[in-house]
């Protein structure tokens, strides 16, 4: 199937674009579920223009919020805001399929090989580390887009902190930010839009 930019238009079309998306994302992508949002973006966002960074952004605090995979998530999250039910169970079936089909075939054909080979662990351990790359380079993406104020500056330092010195889970860290986003919201004061000098006449 020919990858093309356009969006789908047709609901089948947007289920198999998302089905063969994610299949192939699950295909490649080897180290666990946060190396699977980078190349779902670049898939996503940047070539169907599904989701804009701000969306991505909500989608990564609500799937690291919710029970379940990060892998199997994202894609229930982006199929359902392109294709309803429908799409997320074409995108969530992609993005396990191939899991399935490697564990058979390991399981059926390679049950007597041995995986410890050094090509094999060497292929492992450089897929390894460009994918680290490419997270690496989604964090600072979201650096950029989400660090604006002091505010977000100093609950991203104390997330991080509560994270990894203290081992906090991530469910307790993102909904305490929620809560503190929501105090510093209401916080504010309205801004009072004043009129100008045409209007005042």
């Amino acid at each position: 199937m020919p990858d093309s930019d356009a969006m789908p238009r047709s609901k089948a079309a947007k289920c198999l674009m998302l089905f063969w998306g994610f299949f192939k994302i699950a295909a490649l992508v080897v180290g666990g579920g946060y190396a699977i949002v980078p190349v779902a973006e670049a898939e996503f966002t940047q070539k169907r223009k599904l989701l804009d960074e701000n969306e991505l952004l909500d989608m990564m605090a609500i799937i690291q919020s919710l029970p379940g995979i990060i892998a199997g998530n994202a894609a229930l999250y982006i199929g359902f805001r392109c294709a309803g039910i429908a799409g997320a169970l074409s995108a969530l079936l992609g993005v396990a399929t191939p899991s399935v089909l490697i564990i058979l075939i390991i399981a059926i054909f390679l049950k007597d090989v041995n995986l410890n080979i050094p090509a094999i662990q060497g292929a492992f351990i450089g897929a390894q580390a460009a994918i680290t790359g490419l997270i690496t380079l989604t964090a600072i993406k979201m650096v950029r887009k989400t660090v604006q104020n002091s505010f977000t500056l100093l609950t991203a330092i104390a997330a991080a902190t509560a994270a990894i010195v203290f081992k906090v889970s991530p469910v307790y860290v993102i909904l305490s930010g929620a809560l503190l986003g929501i105090i510093y919201k209401f916080s504010q004061k309205p801004t009072v839009e004043k009129p100008d000098a045409g209007e005042a006449r």
